[in-house]
């Protein structure tokens, strides 16, 4: 008789003390695109996986059994916005491939529960986020509001194996010998998330071809040369452009060289006599597609002649924006 009551005393000890684990939707939820430049963005999507707004505390590494599902209710195409009428527009996956998107007022069972940490003893359960390619945005910082409904019905393994359900308001169950698939998901629970993403200016040189002024014996023989360079900035995002002295100037000229041999040059706006310099920049506002320039390569008529030879020199475009 002693035996037996010492028996069911070490039993009925881990019953009464078995964690339970009340899964909830929690506020504030936030999700971190991170930060990119706008050129990058037009065809690098931005990508991130975190917590969806249902939470769960313990470690819930092994689940015995789960039904969650979760519902995008958020009409029409979701966009990051700048406040400014500038939209990137992004979308919701329940799956690590970005494969399976969240549709607009359709609920969708997860097929797999990732499982995110969010601090101290709290799990949530994650979906993932990605922004669509293609959009030409100005530079600033970019935030969508969503909100999920969330419905669940999750087994957790307690002492002894035995598993303790917790479900989502109105969820119901049948449970004869063990608890099967919802027969009513009841009117689950909401949870909004803020989508963050911060787009920063850039610029980029698309095409810069060479200065060829080509062969002659006599400077008067050489021609001016036209050219064309294109450049990509941030849409609405203004930046000047200029070109350095290059490596061997004197002023007021930029100057070719071979060995102690100088010709004298300079680079003029297209169709003026003023130099293109440091001095003399142009201003343009970027629009997030390449833009071309117009420029002419003019040497110095009044200069002697030169030696046989290669002459060269290296000039910078210098982009400030």
């Amino acid at each position: 008789m002693i035996r037996r009551l010492i028996y069911a005393l070490l039993l009925c000890g881990p019953l009464v003390s078995m964690p339970t684990y009340a899964c909830s939707t929690y506020a504030g939820g936030s999700v971190n695109l991170g930060n990119t430049n706008s050129l990058s963005l037009r065809t690098t999507q931005q990508q991130a996986a975190a917590g969806a707004g249902l939470a769960c505390p313990g470690l819930l590494q092994v689940l015995a059994g789960a039904y969650v599902r979760v519902t995008l209710q958020n009409p029409g195409t979701l966009a990051l916005q700048d406040g400014q009428g500038n939209q990137i527009p992004f979308q919701v996956f329940q799956d690590a491939g970005y494969n399976q998107a969240l549709v607009a007022g359709q609920p969708q069972q997860l097929g797999a529960i990732n499982l995110l940490a969010l601090g101290g003893n709290s799990t949530a359960i994650g979906l993932f986020f990605r922004t669509n390619p293609g959009p030409n945005v100005p530079a600033g910082t970019y935030t969508a509001t969503i909100t999920l409904r969330w419905d669940w019905a999750i087994c957790t393994v307690g002492a002894l194996n035995i598993c303790a359900w917790n479900r989502s308001p109105g969820l119901t169950q049948s449970c004869v010998v063990i608890c099967g698939a919802p027969t009513n998901w009841g009117t689950g629970s909401l949870a909004t998330l803020t989508v963050t993403l911060v787009v920063s200016k850039a610029c980029r040189v698309d095409t810069l071809p060479n200065v060829d002024f080509g062969a002659n014996a006599l400077i008067s023989q050489f021609s001016a040369q036209q050219r064309t360079f294109a450049v990509t900035c941030t849409n609405t995002e203004g930046y000047t452009l200029s070109f350095d002295n290059g490596q061997n100037y004197q002023a007021p000229w930029r100057r070719l060289t071979n060995g102690s041999q100088f010709i004298r040059y300079n680079l003029y706006y297209s169709g003026s006599s003023l130099i293109w310099n440091a001095a003399s920049p142009l201003t343009a506002s970027g629009t997030g597609n390449s833009q071309s320039f117009n420029y002419q390569a003019i040497l110095d008529p009044g200069q002697a002649n030169a030696p046989v030879g290669v002459y060269t020199d290296n000039v910078l475009l210098i982009i400030n924006y």
